[in-house]
């Protein structure tokens, strides 16, 4: 039976700040959060986690709680025993089993998931109900959650073949949009995608984000265009020479237009000011986002979900929602696709989506130790 003295430990790891370290009540109210810092990051997998063990530690020892169990929101791909697969940003990693290790050195039942499937455990603990969860950032992750809130086709075990990946958990590699439709969508707001293409060309970017799945120089993948920088890309690409859009933007902001990490807030800026240049990119991005998305619809159709389950969009780009989300829903509808895009829930609660699936997860680990007694 849990006690008022028990507490839960979240892990949100990430390539930016580091671990986020977050304790949790019986009751799932937030006790205390802390910080592995990323320049901590070990080179040695042994040294990183015996740091992030003691770090842990400390934690749950200043909070004076009877720690139960841990869970883990991670990036990239996992195994289905919980290893890192394709950590992009520590690839040192890679091979090695941070759930096994962990619960292993602070002897605690400890699950991981990758942090858009955590995202969607999160919102489906307040819905309760099947959902898809899409969320937008350097990509664009998803996860498909059932209405008894398992995680279907996750990318674990992944062999490298695009084809094996499902598009409702890793939809922005593993669609691919035909530059003959992308053309027609840019020309719809006088756009040149043959700049768009030449932008990308100047980013060296890797080979295999250049062209579509499994290498068809047809298409592109999703994520280049439906992401932060993606939606930069578009407005780089539609805007071209003209700099009418600079007279609304103070120098600091024309500035910052070539950081997807902020420069997004300020293309918003601009679409409520009504520069057209700014609405015509959340036009073309919400056009571009309904075809992507009746590729993905179609597909998790015909393996089962329930037609007008609904879709929670995370991520700072998601933010943008009123102004690119009106003409991808008006386009669904056409579609006969019935399904109503929303903010995430746990964003409007300002609370951290990773964090609170990585609760899920640390109250699944105990039940799974409780059931085996």
């Amino acid at each position: 039976m849990l006690t008022m003295s028990d507490c839960y430990i979240a892990l949100d790891i990430g390539a930016g700040r580091g671990v986020k370290i977050g304790l949790f009540s019986p009751q799932k109210e937030i006790l205390a959060e802390s910080l592995f810092p990323i320049h901590q990051y070990a080179e040695k997998f042994e040294q990183f986690v015996a740091d992030l063990s003691d770090t842990i530690d400390k934690a749950v020892r200043s909070s004076g709680r009877n720690p139960l169990a841990i869970g883990i929101s991670a990036p990239g791909i996992l195994s289905s025993t919980g290893a890192f697969q394709l950590f992009q940003n520590c690839p040192q990693y890679n091979g090695h089993n941070l759930k096994i290790s962990l619960s292993q050195a602070l002897n605690l039942p400890t699950e991981i998931e990758n942090d858009a499937n955590t995202g969607a455990l999160a919102e489906w603990s307040v819905l309760k109900m099947e959902l898809l969860y899409w969320v937008f950032g350097g990509g664009w992750g998803g996860a498909w959650i059932s209405r008894e809130g398992k995680i279907l086709h996750p990318s674990h075990d992944w062999d490298g073949v695009d084809s094996s990946l499902h598009p409702t958990n890793e939809p922005g590699y593993s669609i691919g949009l035909a530059k003959w439709q992308l053309k027609s969508f840019f020309n719809q707001v006088n756009a040149s995608f043959e700049l768009f293409e030449s932008n990308l060309e100047d980013e060296e970017l890797p080979s295999t984000l250049l062209t579509g799945p499994l290498g068809n120089p047809d298409t592109l993948r999703a994520e280049l265009i439906l992401s932060g920088p993606g939606r930069c890309r578009l407005f780089r690409a539609v805007v071209g020479n003209d700099d009418f859009y600079t007279q609304f933007l103070d120098i600091h902001e024309f500035k910052e237009m070539t950081d997807p990490s902020v420069a997004g807030q300020h293309i918003s800026k601009l679409s409520r000011m009504r520069v057209e240049s700014a609405i015509n990119t959340d036009r073309l991005y919400g056009k571009i986002l309904a075809e992507a998305s009746r590729i993905l619809l179609k597909r998790a159709e015909s393996d089962g979900l329930s037609p007008g389950s609904p879709i929670c969009l995370g991520g700072k780009p998601s933010y943008a929602l009123p102004y690119f989300g009106p003409s991808a829903q008006r386009l669904l509808g056409k579609m006969g696709f019935m399904y109503y895009l929303r903010p995430s829930v746990i964003d409007e609660r300002g609370s951290n989506a990773n964090m609170i699936g990585a609760l899920v997860l640390a109250e699944r680990a105990l039940e799974g130790i409780s059931s085996t007694l």
